[in-house]
């Protein structure tokens, strides 16, 4: 079975939806990722998980056309990243999302690979709730590779993990060796770690919500420790988010949707 949804023609596609196919939407980034990595490294991570995903998942999921650009104004000081201002970036995936919706899909996930876009699509997965009778959700795709990352993680919590760094170099290492410049990863820099309430990591950050501009206050572009990335460990971790997409979505289609139930007074003058 196609598992791709471009490769489908439009009466395959509502075949699919009728047989009540999960919709996985990629969604991540074209930025700088320090000197050692290619500016498309969101992009490479969150395709290959989503696509794996969807083609070993023996027709439940149909993986979408990933959307390529993000929000990043934080980076523009740096060459090669690319951004798109929130609002329009939030009603871009909503109506990309929604267009699935209208065409009789109810189970949408998006999976980011940016960690500036996560609220955002946090927010256009509930406005897709609020706003329709689908379910949707979104998760960062490093969420579900924290089972792999719990073992094999070397790099300093927080910000060993974060931009560039033992994590998303051991990925790029599996998925695209050649373009990895190995000569030009350097030390250690995690400049947004500044205390105790200030501070970012993918699998955590501190309890006040800051994104300086990243021009400021980094010289590579890095935030985290490529240095102890391995291609062993990037297996690993894609193997693990690949595993718990699949099962997320098993479970993800499972769910019932409940009558919606209006507990508010009906005042018959309004």
């Amino acid at each position: 079975m196609k598992h791709l949804y471009r490769t489908l023609t439009w009466p395959e596609v509502r075949e699919r939806a009728e047989q009540g196919a999960v919709i996985v939407i990629g969604v991540a980034a074209i930025e700088q990722h320090g000197p050692h990595l290619p500016i498309d490294v969101d992009n490479v991570l969150v395709e290959h998980v989503t696509e794996e995903a969807a083609r070993r998942s023996d027709g439940l999921i149909l993986t979408a056309p990933m959307i390529h650009y993000g929000f990043n104004e934080h980076n523009m000081g740096f060459p090669g990243t690319i951004t798109v201002r929130e609002t329009v970036f939030m009603d871009y995936v909503y109506d990309v999302a929604h267009s699935f919706v209208r065409q009789g899909f109810d189970r949408i996930v998006l999976i980011n690979g940016h960690g500036s876009n996560q609220m955002l699509c946090n927010l256009v997965a509930r406005r897709i709730v609020n706003t329709t009778k689908a379910f949707c959700t979104a998760a960062a795709h490093w969420w579900l590779a924290k089972p792999a990352v719990d073992r094999l993680r070397e790099s300093k919590f927080p910000g060993g993990m974060a931009h560039a760094c033992e994590f998303e170099t051991a990925m790029y290492m599996h998925l695209q060796p050649e373009l990895v410049k190995h000569h030009e990863i350097g030390t250690r820099e995690a400049p947004s770690t500044i205390n105790e309430f200030l501070f970012d990591d993918l699998f955590g950050s501190g309890p006040m919500h800051f994104v300086n501009r990243w021009s400021r206050i980094s010289e590579s572009g890095v935030e985290g420790d490529p240095n102890l990335a391995t291609p062993e460990k990037g297996r690993e971790f894609a193997e693990c988010s690949i595993e718990n997409l699949i099962k997320f979505c098993r479970l993800f289609r499972e769910m019932k949707v409940q009558p919606e139930r209006d507990f508010n007074y009906q005042n018959p003058n309004l």
